[in-house]
């Protein structure tokens, strides 16, 4: 395969990747009024070029559609349908302690029912807490790094990138084994930087506005999606045929949909068809690239350790999937640097362990760098300017992400090294 080919076969991720980042920023409407169509014309470009240039294009897109994205839609579509059920009803004082043990409770949810579930389940009874307070938006940007990121670290349930890896052969509790101390120090830090900052936000709220004192209340409703997120847990992680995995799955779904019918309860799929379809122009166009790099892994992973003092390379797969994390589609960039790695779940896993942490960190936690870093982020700010809370600008937020973020990660990467 020349340079031309590769190319030819690459650019179809590039525009979907850059317009997905972009575009929205620069031109919103006339972004959300012609997307489709875009992206039906680059698939289509994607799809003619790998039957024109790749003989294997019918086993590529197998992989890409069926075993991959199939099994992948079926699993955000059941952690969608089922914490759509569930409803917090929470009435506090909003103190720095209650805030703190608020989100690191969230955080934890999040590696459970996914950081976009958790985000949409647990912001609007934060917001509910905090509705006397003065100034907030700290309190939101601590909610996009801690519940819509990082809290995501510890299973495949938690972020896109993870249930990736435990579909191309991660073992479902690797990630709790291996990633629980950086969970555990993000977490950590953060949270105590939030402390500092909260108390001298209350300092000043004090001085010009009384809180109200409210008893603490809470109030949880859908105990049986509840169970049902516990079973599905349970099901991912023993070792059954993925089909049958996605009938259980999609039978769990049923259940939640004939109890809405009974409590006349009702959801938004608009949501989750925008990201299934965006996802599937995604699947297409990254699987010749997957392919390529699959193919040149060898030659890819020894020039990274050439790069790298001869060491595993995972300092600079870290700080190469974070570039791509933090301004791209983080699902995407994680397959990307998977597949850069070998593609070898086995290998990864127990050869080059360091690697895999660096990619499934990198992947995670780096999506919170920036509003369009992952997908939860521009949801919660969105909501919360709805609201009335005034968000820093994009650049504002990165202020904030490359102050206390990107240290965390550049301690994080130098652990990784060692």
């Amino acid at each position: 395969m020349n340079i031309t080919e590769i190319v030819i076969l690459s650019l179809p991720l590039v525009v979907v990747l850059f317009s997905l980042a972009f575009m929205p920023l620069i031109a919103p409407k006339l972004w959300h009024k012609n997307e489709g169509m875009v992206f039906t014309i680059v698939s289509g470009i994607s799809i003619v070029s790998l039957y024109s240039m790749l003989p294997e294009a019918n086993h590529i897109l197998k992989d890409a559609l069926i075993d991959d994205y199939l099994p992948f839609i079926i699993m955000l579509f059941t952690l969608y349908i089922l914490s759509h059920g569930i409803h917090i009803k929470l009435k506090s004082a909003s103190d720095t302690i209650t805030n703190i043990a608020f989100l690191a409770c969230s955080s934890l949810f999040s590696s459970i029912i996914g950081t976009t579930g958790a985000s949409m389940l647990f912001l609007r009874p934060f917001l509910e807490m905090n509705k006397d307070r003065i100034y907030k938006s700290h309190l939101i940007i601590f909610f996009i790094f801690l519940v819509s990121n990082i809290g995501g670290l510890l299973t495949p349930l938690g972020d896109p990138p993870l249930l990736l890896g435990y579909l191309h052969g991660i073992d479902f509790f690797w990630e709790l084994r291996n990633l629980y101390p950086y969970w555990l120090g993000y977490l950590a830090i953060c949270l105590g930087i939030l402390y500092i900052v909260d108390k001298i936000v209350l300092h000043k709220e004090n001085l010009e506005h009384h809180l109200v004192k409210r008893k603490f209340t809470i109030e949880i409703g859908g105990w049986l999606n509840v169970g049902l997120i516990l079973a599905t847990v349970i099901v991912l992680a023993i070792e059954i045929n993925i089909y049958i995995k996605d009938l259980i799955l999609l039978s769990f779904c049923g259940v939640s949909f004939y109890r809405n019918r009974i409590t006349n309860e009702k959801i938004d799929f608009s949501p989750f068809g925008e990201v299934a379809r965006t996802f599937l122009v995604i699947f297409i166009v990254i699987a010749p690239v997957l392919f390529i790099l699959n193919t040149n892994s060898d030659t890819i992973h020894k020039y990274i350790i050439d790069m790298s003092d001869g060491t595993d390379g995972s300092s600079v797969y870290f700080w190469l999937c974070s570039l791509a994390s933090s301004f791209l589609d983080n699902a995407p960039s994680y397959l990307l640097f998977f597949n850069m790695a070998g593609g070898n779940p086995q290998e990864l896993m127990y050869v080059y362990p360091n690697v895999l942490t660096a990619i499934s960190i990198s992947s995670v936690v780096m999506g919170a760098m920036t509003y369009i870093g992952n997908a939860p982020n521009m949801m919660v700010k969105s909501i919360a300017t709805k609201k009335g809370i005034q968000m820093p600008s994009f650049i504002g937020y990165m202020l904030w992400s490359c102050t206390i973020i990107l240290p965390i990660s550049y301690i994080a990467s130098i652990l990784l090294s060692r």
